[in-house]
């Protein structure tokens, strides 16, 4: 097998410069400010630009370094509950920084406007999450909110693919996102961009990836048309459901090699199992809570008539 080091074109999922993210890896994670792809000019690359209004289940994960910075868009993200997003495992690596750091942005087009901005209660990566120059496997983070969305016209969730056996070779699927929208240099748009690609096969797509291990996998390719820094994380639709999100990519995000997304079908029992104890665990919290408040309640006015 072929490291991805080894290929000159391709960078990894990583932290640094990811999808292209990783500059010392070929296959690149669509993550980093620093190689990613997106535009208000040239779109996504060679897209369209998008509104909210088609896409509501889009939001921005935005970090910052240190708490002297500023958050800053870093990848995309899909909404799947009202409490919850899901996006990209390596969005949140090299180094892993504190739940405090991240927070998510949604409801509108343009990054410079987002009316609504949510910090996390806390995120959890698939226990298994396996990100090396051989090896992707289950690159994904669900985002639990500190509190829940209000839904509407721009701010809607996402329903999952359930279809795990379905072959989706030759759909066309859409991807957005506001990453680098041109493959040499960046290019980062204010306006969400939107382009639509054809699901190639999984044969094909390891076989372009030099066996790179791509199990549970989907991939998209067409022409020149690709997803960039920046992007990963973001939703692969598919007949309106979230088919996929997207791992990374070729360096230049030229669309010489097809652009990686994990396949959701194959994670919905830790997606589900994930969300709900959480969300029980939540729930009897402010049982406990309420109860402590109302006993402490009835203590005071106990003491008050004393």
């Amino acid at each position: 097998m072929v490291k991805l080091n080894d290929c000159k074109d391709v960078v990894l999922f990583g932290n640094i410069k990811m999808y292209r993210v990783l500059s010392v890896s070929v296959f690149v994670v669509f993550f980093m400010s620093t190689t990613f792809s997106a535009d208000t000019s040239v779109k996504i690359v060679n897209g369209d630009n998008a509104n909210i209004e088609d896409h509501p289940w889009q939001v921005s994960v935005q970090i910052r370094r240190t708490e002297k910075d500023n958050f800053t868009h870093i990848c995309g993200g899909s909404i799947i509950d009202k409490s919850w997003v899901i996006t990209a495992g390596h969005c949140n690596t090299y180094p892993e920084l504190p739940v405090k750091n991240i927070r998510v942005a949604a409801g509108s087009s343009l990054l410079s406007q987002m009316k609504t901005i949510i910090p996390l209660k806390n995120f959890y990566k698939h226990k298994n999450f396996i990100f090396t120059n051989t090896e992707i496997k289950r690159d994904l983070m669900l985002l639990q909110l500190r509190r829940p969305l209000n839904f509407g016209s721009t701010i809607n969730k996402i329903d999952l693919d359930t279809d795990i056996g379905k072959n989706y070779t030759g759909e066309l699927c859409t991807i957005s996102g506001w990453g680098n929208t041109v493959t040499r240099g960046e290019n980062y748009p204010d306006r969400l961009q939107v382009v639509s690609m054809p699901v190639v096969t999984h044969e094909y797509c390891r076989t372009s990836w030099f066996g790179l291990g791509l199990k549970d996998m989907i991939c998209l390719q067409e022409g020149k048309k690709d997803s960039c820094t920046n992007d990963s994380g973001g939703p692969m639709v598919c007949s309106k459901k979230l088919v996929g999100v997207l791992s990374g990519g070729v360096l230049f995000c030229d669309g010489n090699r097809p652009s990686v997304y994990s396949r959701v079908s194959a994670y919905l029992a830790w997606i589900k199992e994930t969300m709900n104890k959480k969300n029980k665990k939540n729930k009897k919290n402010k049982r406990e809570k309420k109860r402590n408040k109302n006993k402490k309640e009835k203590k005071n006015n106990k003491n008050n008539k004393n």
